[in-house]
């Protein structure tokens, strides 16, 4: 299926989903499920986070992410592996936008490459990506910081309204005030270190963009230059501004993970955990967490504000 770039509208993406729903009876399933999904809240102050049972992302976050592991399996964004009622749209050129069989939300997309490339660095087509998707973040996990397929270059994309961290990063870093700030310098109860910019857009504004991407230059530590070891966000915001998140990661995992006692927790944070909306695919860990959990769980992946 394709769709030329006067087409790609909100209503023809949510057309796009719905005629999956039809024919791909996995998705139809999953994205089903949702309407049951338990999620509840825990807040970190004044910054609420959101924990949400969902049994379908077992299959993300079990994924084996170790080089020989992931040698093992076929690569499941490659076009010649994937399903054949998993259909396509060209949204780039040399991008190609899926629906995602595992959602967390009712509409999230993966944005593969057309291409067998590894997962090794923020592609500059995000930007132009966030740019077609109106109302939607565009994230990248990065191989060693939440990526459950670090063989294959790929973004994802879900309704911004969906992310307290987007909300977030709005209300404390004003339209008024281009440019990037740490949440050191800003006023917020997130309690990791991240990054936040307004960009403006056009040449100009991308050079600064990408001159900040670069993230031995962001981060106050400088042994933060490894793009596999980052998440980052893009959308466009209610004013028509360039938005970005960036959160070095110091971790793919925090310990809880590899525990085999009572504190284990699987939990493997990647963009949507780390913008506030905690997956947990087992329902013991979901009626178990609790506020220090999540806050270890950060401390452990990330540099704490």
């Amino acid at each position: 299926m394709m769709l030329n770039n006067l087409s790609l509208t909100p209503e023809s993406l949510y057309d796009f989903v719905e005629g999956q729903l039809k024919e791909w009876s996995l998705a139809e399933k999953n994205y089903s499920a949702l309407r049951d999904v338990k999620r509840k809240r825990i807040s970190l102050g004044n910054y609420d986070t959101y924990v949400q049972f969902n049994p379908s992302r077992i299959v993300s976050t079990g994924a084996k992410v170790s080089d020989g592991k992931v040698a093992e399996r076929p690569c499941f964004l490659c076009s010649v592996n994937r399903p054949p009622e998993q259909k396509k749209i060209e949204i780039l050129p040399g991008w190609e936008l899926l629906v995602n069989p595992f959602p967390i939300f009712p509409i999230h997309f993966t944005i593969a490459s057309s291409d067998h490339r590894p997962q090794d660095a923020v592609p500059f087509e995000i930007v132009s990506l966030a740019e077609k998707l109106e109302g939607m973040t565009v994230f990248f996990n990065g191989a060693r910081a939440g990526a459950s397929a670090p063989d294959h270059l790929h973004v994802q994309a879900v309704l911004t309204d969906e992310l307290p961290l987007m909300k977030e990063a709005e209300r404390i870093h004003s339209s008024t005030n281009p440019g990037v700030y740490s949440s050191r310098q800003l006023d917020s109860d997130v309690p990791f270190l991240f990054f936040s910019g307004i960009v403006e857009r056009g040449k100009k504004g991308m050079a600064t963009l990408l001159a900040g991407l670069k993230l031995g230059g962001l981060s106050q530590n400088n042994s933060f230059d490894d793009s596999t070891k980052v998440n980052s966000f893009f959308w466009i915001d209610r004013h028509g501004l360039l938005r970005y998140v960036v959160i070095p990661r110091t971790a793919h995992r925090p310990s809880c993970y590899f525990a085999e006692d009572s504190s284990k927790l699987l939990v493997s944070p990647g963009c949507i955990d780390m913008a506030g909306v905690v997956i947990t695919p087992r329902e013991e860990d979901y009626k178990k967490v609790e506020k220090t959990d999540i806050l270890k769980v950060y401390s452990e992946v990330t540099e704490i504000k």
